[in-house]
């Protein structure tokens, strides 16, 4: 059973490693567009 056990977890950190990459690059791009949406806004209110 350790065999089995020891032999997943690399793969599984590897794993949770790109899915925490992905979710830290879309949270990312997320908040770049929000904040640029807000700018242009401001810039239409300020008009």
């Amino acid at each position: 059973m350790f065999e089995i056990v020891s032999a997943l977890v690399p793969p599984l950190v590897v794993g949770g490693a790109f899915v925490a990459g992905i979710v830290w690059l879309v949270r990312s791009e997320a908040r770049a567009k929000a904040a640029e949406l807000r700018a242009e806004r401001q810039a239409a209110a300020g008009k």
